[in-house]
């Protein structure tokens, strides 16, 4: 058992962690954490050392996101808010033709704005400044008091903001475009900016759009990429692209590590702010947190967005590049998901859907009823061949092929839908590799996989398995099915696999029978690599029947799946 934070120096114990970059400056220049452990036993060492790991990132994460207020952010805050400010009220000068009197009424009005601020400046009442401040340190993650010196100070700071903003619209109302405000601080911010950068939202809409339009994205990551937008805007607030920085990506990060899994579905979690759900989670460790993956997901898809408006010349530098490194894994590859073992394919194969059920509701209590559907195939034809579960359930009648004796499954991309319709998705796949001929094991033609696959054809169906429909928000056909089968299998008391752990099961006998590399690849849709995959123009269909025939577990055959 070790810590990766814990050292030992002349015979005592010390925690050493290193401050993130991000948060050097605000340690003062300091670069690492570091406490003495004494001479604790190694084992006491240990859990001193993981408290004080997870106190380390409690504590950089709440500097990430609750910064204190000073001097530099509040005059940069309000700086961005005049220029913003100015910048609205210039378009919406220019987007609407006024008559004189409109002018001058407008002129006056602008007036007596300026005279009310001032009056309060010079009275030192700087309630006036209250909701504005509050919401512009919002947006940025930082925390003032607004009865501290800090406090005050940026609200007057607000205020003087507010009256430079004014008098520069005023005077560009009257026509004067040279004019500068009186108050230094905010003549810079104030000056015509021309072309600027735009907000969030809206530029999201547009490299969104253009995702989708070219096809990049399927409609299960346009949907992430909405949850991503949600997420950050929230999390940074919705402001010019040029006015983020990289610290509000890395509180971004911080803030969705924290953040509950299942937020949406859970009703403890209904109509919280994300601050108070890290709050919950950061209380209750027992809560189970985003996954790594969903984490990664979400900051890639910020690093793709800032990349893109890199490219569009709204920013300079893709301030999201980098931030987020996935945690390294804990467990090899290959032992992050299980195989079937035969006693579990046994159970599988001796339950009720294949022993004999008492309806097509009522699929894992014994009784007399089988149906040979997609409930009974699909589990079978995944454990013989090594195909992604998607692949099987969308495939039509005419995918089922003959070529020289051999029945194979032709398994491609299209967006050809799926009964004419126009309703169902076209056919979809992971990746180019994924396009392949896959042999019918000998097993599913013993069970009469064929015969489906004629009467199918008899019944002028399109579909193979016409009882199954695009669900969720990819539309895939396998949606219902793959929630069905977890229920079933935990029914029948089978835990810890799943339906794709029958394409681990299948690659892996494929393994054992000393099938070449190249063809176990090509079966299971994956590219070969180096230059091989490059020339290599894959295996005659004879050898891929060959390869598939060769997987077998065992006690497993077509009379213990088919009883009757």
């Amino acid at each position: 058992m070790s810590n990766r934070f814990l050292r030992v120096r002349a015979g005592r114990r010390i925690f050493r962690r290193r401050i993130p970059l991000d948060l050097i400056d605000r340690f003062g220049g300091q670069r690492e954490l570091v406490q003495s452990l004494g001479s604790l036993p190694h084992d006491q060492a240990i859990q001193k050392a993981r408290a004080l790991a997870v106190t380390s990132d409690e504590l950089f994460s709440q500097m990430r996101t609750n910064r204190d207020l000073t001097a530099a952010d509040a005059i940069r805050i309000v700086q961005e808010w005049v220029a913003d400010t100015v910048a609205d009220g210039e378009r919406s000068l220019g987007s609407v033709k006024k008559t004189r009197e409109e002018a001058l009424a407008r002129i006056e009005s602008n007036k007596g704005t300026i005279e009310k601020i001032r009056l309060a400046l010079a009275s030192n009442d700087t309630s006036m400044a209250d909701a504005l401040a509050y919401r512009l340190l919002d947006q940025h993650g930082i925390v003032a008091d607004p009865a501290s010196e800090v406090g005050q100070t940026f609200r007057r700071l607000v205020l003087r903001g507010a009256v430079a903003a004014a008098e520069t619209l005023g005077a560009r109302a009257a026509g004067d475009f040279g004019f500068a405000p009186a108050d230094e601080a905010f003549r810079s911010a104030a000056a015509s900016s021309g072309k600027q950068a735009p907000k969030l939202t809206d530029a999201w809409a547009r490299f969104s759009a253009e995702r989708i339009k070219a096809g990049a994205w399927r409609p299960s990551m346009a949907h992430d990429a909405e949850q991503a937008l949600t997420l950050f805007s929230e999390s940074a607030g919705d402001r010019r692209l040029d006015r983020y920085a990289r610290q509000d990506v890395s509180a971004f990060v911080a803030m969705l590590q924290a953040l509950p899994a299942h937020r949406s579905k859970k009703p403890a979690f209904k109509g919280k702010s994300l601050a108070d759900l890290v709050a919950m989670t950061k209380a209750d460790p027992s809560l189970e947190t985003l996954a790594a993956k969903t984490v990664k997901k979400y900051a890639n898809l910020v690093s793709s967005f800032f990349g893109w408006a890199v490219a569009q010349g709204f920013v300079t530098e893709n301030i999201a590049s980098a931030v987020y490194k996935a945690p390294k894994r804990t467990v090899r590859r290959n032992a992050e998901r299980d195989a079937w073992s035969a006693d579990q394919l046994r159970t599988l194969f001796s339950s009720p859907i294949y022993a004999g059920c008492k309806s097509t509701a009522r699929r894992s209590e014994p009784g007399a009823f089988i149906v040979r559907d997609a409930d009974w195939w699909l589990p079978v034809l995944g454990l013989f061949h090594p195909c992604r579960l998607e692949e099987l359930a969308q495939l039509r009648v005419e995918d089922v092929k003959e070529e020289d004796g051999v029945t194979y499954l032709d398994i491609h991309a299209d967006d050809t839908d799926g009964d004419g319709d126009g309703k169902a998705p076209g056919r979809r796949l992971k990746s180019l590799a994924a396009v392949r001929k896959v042999p019918v094991h000998r097993i599913a033609l013993d069970l009469g996989f064929k015969e489906y696959v004629t009467e199918r054809r008899r019944r002028d169906d399109v579909m193979l398995w016409p009882e199954l429909e695009p669900g969720g928000i990819a539309q895939r056909f396998g949606f219902a099915f793959s929630k069905r089968f977890g229920r079933y299998r935990k029914a029948v008391g089978l835990d810890g696999v799943d339906y794709h752990s029958l394409r681990h099961s299948a690659i892996t006998a494929l393994v054992r029978a000393k099938v070449h590399p190249d063809i176990i690849s090509a079966l299971s849709g994956h590219e070969v690599s180096g230059e091989r995959g490059r020339y290599s123009k894959g295996a005659d269909l004879p050898d891929l029947k060959a390869a598939i025939d060769s997987i077998q577990y065992a006690g497993i055959d077509a009379a213990l799946i088919a009883k009757r």
